[in-house]
């Protein structure tokens, strides 16, 4: 099967769970069992289901957290991460949990989104080589749209798990700037979001 034209609902039917990220918001993109490179979105919004949603626990869980409100700054357990700031942001917000707890903070009643998600599948020659194309495409998006966002590298291997080395952008669906949070940025919000990403994916996979 090759990438889809257009992106397909995964997680259909997949029943609510406290322990899958997963399970908390609407996953679309590229099919299991497409061949070659997969992406797949999602826009995690404040209530999903009947579960009440946080940016900050969302993190955790794909930063590979056991949360503790004592473990400042958090303790990663992914291969590895890194906050992308706007240039002009404030840059206490580098620390993932004082990012996506701010962004918790800062969302107004009735708000769109807490946060998009992203995530990019394939099999890189080398794993700093797939590490440098999520790196680059959320650069891109954070350059282009002044949103900030944390790119993380999972390698499953690593523990004996035979799933294939991949990354996630965890996007804050709104611009930042050095007086703070400002207005939603259409393009990182919804049925936008996939054919955006998917397309620059593919662009950095040709040129890299």
């Amino acid at each position: 099967m090759m990438a889809a034209a257009k992106p397909v609902v995964i997680n259909d039917g997949i029943p609510l769970s406290e322990g899958n990220p997963h399970t908390w918001l609407v996953l679309s993109g590229d099919p299991p069992g497409s061949i070659g490179p997969r992406c797949m979105v999602g826009t995690l919004r404040p209530e999903h289901r009947g579960r009440a949603n946080s940016a900050a626990a969302f993190a955790a869980a794909k930063l590979l957290i056991e949360v503790d409100e004592t473990d400042q700054p958090w303790r990663s357990g992914a291969y590895r991460h890194e906050v992308i700031l706007p240039h002009d942001a404030d840059d206490r917000l580098s620390c993932p949990r004082t990012l996506f707890s701010d962004i918790d903070a800062a969302h107004v009643p009735g708000g769109k989104a807490l946060l998009t998600y992203v995530t990019l599948t394939w099999t890189p020659t080398r794993l700093h080589h797939g590490w440098r194309v999520a790196h680059r495409l959320a650069a891109d998006l954070v350059e282009e749209f002044s949103a900030p966002a944390l790119a993380i590298q999972h390698v499953p291997g690593l523990v004996a798990n035979t799933a294939t080395p991949h990354c996630h952008l965890l996007l804050a669906p709104r611009s930042l700037s050095g007086i703070g949070w400002g207005g939603y940025v259409a393009a990182l919000n919804g049925d936008r979001v996939w054919p955006l990403v998917r397309s620059r994916f593919d662009a950095l996979l040709a040129a890299m």
